[in-house]
């Protein structure tokens, strides 16, 4: 007897996925979009390294006076109230927006809008290596937990709205140099501009807010 045998052909279709294409990824446009981000970054550093090499240079009389200044200050905050610890913090932050914001109103003020960065570097490395070289560990932590935290959210503020000030300044400068100016962008843009300021200064506030927190939390704690 003859065996019978079945055949059965795969009728399934194979799947074809999606092809999935990456976006190729453009130097120009990371330029383009964070360049003056990372210029501004490296600038605070080259002064933030500029202060703390500066501060090895500081004699002995002067690096005592200093010291004097710095404990005088400690002690003055700690008896002032929450808003004047606040007002007092905010003033210092306060000074950098407000010459970035004026810089912005310039024709020439995006020449000087970098220089900010390096201001507030070598003023940070200055004044953190005088603390660590004098309090060793107790001035380290002082400064991480009372100082840095607000130090680096306005850093990134800063760097926000150095960008938008550096624009805005040199639209300014295209207006005076070339008559065909599209004036009617350059309103557009500085209402916006308006908008922007008030977000940095209350920014400003906002780390403020923080300095004056991490004040009546933990400064207390150390002894200068």
């Amino acid at each position: 007897m003859k065996g019978i045998v079945f055949t059965f052909r795969n009728k399934q279709k194979t799947l074809k996925l999606p092809k999935i294409s990456r976006p190729a990824f453009s130097i120009k446009k990371a330029v383009t979009k964070y360049g003056f981000h990372t210029v501004f970054v490296i600038l605070f550093l080259l002064g933030l390294a500029v202060g703390a090499a500066g501060s090895r240079g500081v004699d002995g009389d002067l690096g005592q006076k200093l010291d004097y200044l710095f404990v005088t200050n400690v002690e003055a905050r700690l008896d002032m109230s929450a808003f004047e610890i606040f007002l007092s913090c905010f003033v210092s932050y306060f000074w950098f927006v407000f010459s970035v914001f004026l810089c912005a109103l310039s024709v020439w003020g995006f020449s000087f809008i970098p220089i900010t960065a390096m201001i507030k570097g070598f003023s940070v490395g200055m004044s953190s290596a005088l603390i660590f070289s004098y309090y060793k560990t107790s001035g380290i932590g002082f400064y991480i937990l009372v100082v840095l935290p607000g130090t680096v959210l306005f850093l990134f503020a800063l760097v926000w709205y150095s960008k938008i000030s550096f624009g805005i300044s040199k639209r300014f400068m295209k207006l005076s140099l070339f008559s065909n100016a599209d004036i009617a962008a350059l309103s557009g843009g500085l209402k916006r501009f308006i908008k922007q300021s008030a977000f940095a200064f209350l920014s400003a506030g906002a780390c403020a807010v923080i300095d004056m927190l991490l004040w009546i939390l933990f400064a207390n704690h150390f002894d200068f």
